[in-house]
């Protein structure tokens, strides 16, 4: 794909002919509707868990007497087996096209498996085991689940990717409020046990409701012209902007979700359960800004809508910390909490715009496993900071880091509304 093609496709206004009416009408009906339901049910599961984590780890770290340092380096070590698998998943997303049930499914039990572990771990290495699992198993998801709503439902694939994210959004805001309350009745040793039976659960339910749903349609592209469109994704210049761009704002941001719970534990002194209150406050607020998001940048363009999202995101983590422990802290979470995942729901739709639907799955592993990558170092570079100048230095740490995110963006073409022409299928 040359240079003109992508910015002609990134650019280029969804054309008003009368089938897209149709093509509206049918989006969110029969099988596309199930479709997203479950997938969309799915993620919020996987979510509740993933973020639950972060309201489990300061437990952790009193069991095992972690330093900062040891304490970000589990979230690096998640963020290194998720960079690792991600882009191999996305290749299998993209070839095994028969299989994305079973990519998704198991990307839950592998997390259910993970809990048991850190439930079970006796010492640290078995908590960075756990920590691994995690990683693998969200590589194992979003590739397969994207890559089918962004081709099923691609004449509106903001809305519908904001619309799956949404359900991982209350996943994010009711996980850390259920642990943060069970940790406060039971031990977290007994809460991660507990934890690995919904999952599994669920896992087997979506293995037989959507064995016989089709995913990404068509002939199976030869491995030649795959590694070719995979090799152009490096060259294609707006997906290396998006990918450095979401690679900042995921260094900063991974500061934030690592070190939220123990800023608000051992610096506010809150309870578990409050701790979980906060985080639920930051993560729910996104579940309605999701779809806003998304639908305003299919009318409007990515660009218009991330530049000015993640500008905000960057003020509002360094507020994170300027405000007290009271109700300006309960506003500041929920105004981050607006941004912090929406955004990344916008940069994919923008990703699949400017690249070929045989690559979705491809598409979505190198934008997220670059992040992946991009986060490696920054929780011990965040636990290094907290160490040697206090908590809050996490945080100006992050703000700047989305900040720099948001002027990268400044680099992409200017667009009108999002999606072209090109990269629409009736679904």
């Amino acid at each position: 794909m040359s240079a003109a093609d992508v910015q002609r496709r990134f650019t280029a206004a969804v054309p008003d002919r009368p089938e897209t009416l149709v093509v509206m009408k049918r989006i969110l009906s029969g099988q596309n509707l199930f479709l997203l339901v479950t997938l969309s049910l799915g993620h919020m599961l996987m979510h509740c868990f993933q973020q639950g984590w972060y309201v489990v780890m300061p437990s952790v770290k009193g069991a095992f007497g972690l330093s900062d340092i040891q304490y970000g380096a589990i979230e690096s070590a998640r963020s290194a087996s998720n960079a690792a698998l991600m882009l191999p998943a996305g290749v299998a997303a993209d070839i095994l096209r028969k299989q994305w049930v079973m990519a998704t499914a198991g990307s839950l039990v592998g997390l259910g498996v993970a809990y048991v572990v850190l439930g079970l771990a006796p010492n640290y290495g078995f908590v960075l085991l756990a920590s691994i699992l995690v990683g693998i198993s969200m590589a194992l998801w979003h590739p397969a689940a994207i890559s089918v709503l962004s081709y099923r439902l691609a004449s509106r694939r903001g809305f519908a990717i904001s619309l799956h994210g949404m359900g991982g959004n209350l996943g994010n805001a009711i996980g850390p409020a259920m642990l943060g309350i069970i940790i406060g009745v039971v031990s977290w040793q007994a809460a991660s046990w507990a934890l690995a039976i919904p999952l599994i659960v669920f896992a087997l339910f979506m293995g037989v409701v959507l064995r016989n749903v089709p995913g990404v349609e068509g002939d199976r592209v030869g491995t030649r012209q795959y590694v070719a469109s995979v090799v152009a994704l490096l060259k294609n210049r707006v997906m290396l902007i998006l990918v450095v761009s979401n690679g900042l704002r995921a260094m900063g941001t991974i500061g934030v979700l690592t070190f939220f719970s123990l800023y608000c534990s051992e610096n506010l002194g809150f309870s578990s359960a409050k701790v979980g209150f906060y985080y639920m406050l930051m993560m729910i607020s996104g579940t309605a800004s999701q779809p806003l998001l998304g639908y305003l940048s299919d009318r409007f363009g990515r660009r218009v809508v991330m530049i000015p999202s993640m500008m905000l995101l960057g003020v509002l983590e360094i507020l994170l910390v300027l405000s007290g422990s009271g109700i300006m802290l309960a506003l500041v979470a929920v105004g981050t909490g607006l941004f912090i995942y929406s955004v990344t729901i916008v940069t994919q739709a923008a990703a699949m715009d400017a690249t070929p639907a045989r690559t979705g799955g491809a598409t979505i592993a190198l934008l997220m496993g670059s992040a992946a990558l991009f986060q490696i170092p920054s929780p011990t570079v965040a636990g290094w900071l907290a160490e040697g100048y206090g908590t809050p230095a996490v945080f100006y740490y992050s703000g700047a880091l989305v900040l720099a995110s948001a002027l990268v963006l400044l680099l992409l073409p200017k667009d009108s509304r999002g999606v072209s022409g090109e990269n629409r299928v009736s679904c």
